[in-house]
């Protein structure tokens, strides 16, 4: 085994043993730490920036005890032009079904390792240290290359990229390290719409059900309408190979004893947005379809939307063309360039007007599986269309 593989498998699984669980936030300082003593030996000049508690209460309250940190690092030989590159440390919770080994305990089999996170995105972050790595090595590096590490991503980004965006000038370009798979460029993100749809009866008993308003069977008239109406023409919508979706029932409360009527019943709704879509025609075109249905039911009806991420798309890039020759000339493939059905913290950057794509090692399936992993051999690849793009980019400077 090479040495570059060896301490790539080495810093990864490091990585892995750390539980930077999302939900609540767990252990970030721990590896906020371990990455700025790794970045400092390269020689970079780094940063820890700690996200105000206020910041933190205001998205996500419950987790407001539990700090959050971003670590910024920067290697700059040259003026000009700055390439920034992000990736998130947070990962999802174990969960079960893991056969390979444990979550938070890796292991390194047949190339690839294994553990929560290995694809999403500790292998992302492993590829940026590997980067910082080889950029340090560089005797004829002329240029100004920035690295964020950034939590939260897995609760939405808004105490992660979200805060980093408004503490920084703004970089020429940003590439987002995330599992998009060597051989696929994400220009742009599904947005999420998610709603909870209450109604609300009269409850009496089972005997004399004529007392009582179902707010049960009511609900159950108003998903009925939703999947009839609504769910085959949403989701033969589509864009650059993606379609949009509905998922009812993700979420389903009511009734609590077997001989009442139901007085409350509540279910809810998942609609992922294409970047084609209007956001707020998306929204009304559900509204407009519970509530043709008030006149013809006893119940009432509230809509709570209780998640709200827009789509997002970077459709004008200088970044993509020099991106898919990079990978072109280093992989000898033609990328797939596409969509994230999912959002991701590139979004942000988007918003802001920064050229920012998405492209890193890792498989998008086994993310937030059991028996996650990711091929380390991809690690390398990736920096190394990293290092092929930085050399375009400065080339052309």
């Amino acid at each position: 085994m090479n040495l570059l593989i060896e301490q790539t498998i080495n810093i990864l699984m490091d990585l892995i043993r750390i539980e930077t669980v999302a939900p609540p936030g767990k252990n970030y300082l721990e590896l906020v730490t371990y990455l700025d003593k790794l970045l400092t030996n390269y020689g970079l000049s780094t940063r820890i920036i700690e996200v105000p508690k206020s910041i933190v209460r205001e998205y996500y309250p419950e987790y407001a005890d539990y700090p959050r940190y971003i670590l910024l690092a920067e290697l700059c030989n040259a003026r000009g032009r700055k390439i920034h590159f992000n990736a998130h440390y947070d990962v999802v919770p174990g969960g079960s079904g893991w056969l390979v080994t444990e979550p938070f305990k890796p292991v390194f089999i047949n190339g690839r390792v294994y553990g929560r996170g290995a694809s999403d995105d500790k292998g992302g972050v492993a590829a940026l240290v590997l980067l910082a790595k080889r950029l340090s090595e560089l005797r004829n590096f002329h240029g100004c290359i920035e690295l964020s590490f950034t939590p939260d991503e897995e609760l939405g980004g808004a105490t992660g990229v979200g805060y980093l965006i408004n503490q920084i000038p703004k970089p020429d370009y940003v590439i987002v390290a995330e599992p998009t798979g060597l051989d696929t460029v994400w220009i742009g993100s599904m947005g999420v719409l998610q709603l909870d749809v209450v109604v609300r009866g009269f409850p009496s008993h089972a005997s004399q059900p004529w007392y009582g308003v179902n707010a049960f069977e009511d609900g159950v008239r108003i998903a009925h309408s939703l999947i009839e109406e609504l769910k085959s023409r949403i989701e033969n919508r589509q864009f650059m190979g993606e379609r949009a979706t509905m998922t009812l029932g993700g979420s389903v409360k009511g009734g609590y004893m077997r001989n009442f009527v139901p007085d409350y019943f509540q279910f809810s709704i998942d609609r992922r947005v294409l970047p084609s879509e209007d956001y707020e025609t998306a929204l009304n075109e559900l509204i407009n379809c519970i509530y043709k249905l008030r006149n013809s039911i006893k119940s009432t009806v509230d809509i709570y939307v209780v998640n709200k991420i827009e789509p997002a798309l970077n459709a004008a890039s200088t970044l993509l063309d020099k991106l898919m020759k990079a990978i072109s000339n280093v992989l000898h493939i033609k990328p797939r360039v596409s969509i994230s059905r999912t959002p991701v913290d590139t979004r942000y950057f988007q918003r802001a007007g920064i050229d920012s794509l998405t492209y890193g090692p890792g498989n998008i399936i086994s993310a937030h599986g059991a028996d996650e992993y990711v091929e380390v051999s991809d690690i390398v690849k990736s920096v190394d269309v990293y290092l092929r793009l930085i050399r375009d980019v400065y080339d052309d400077s």
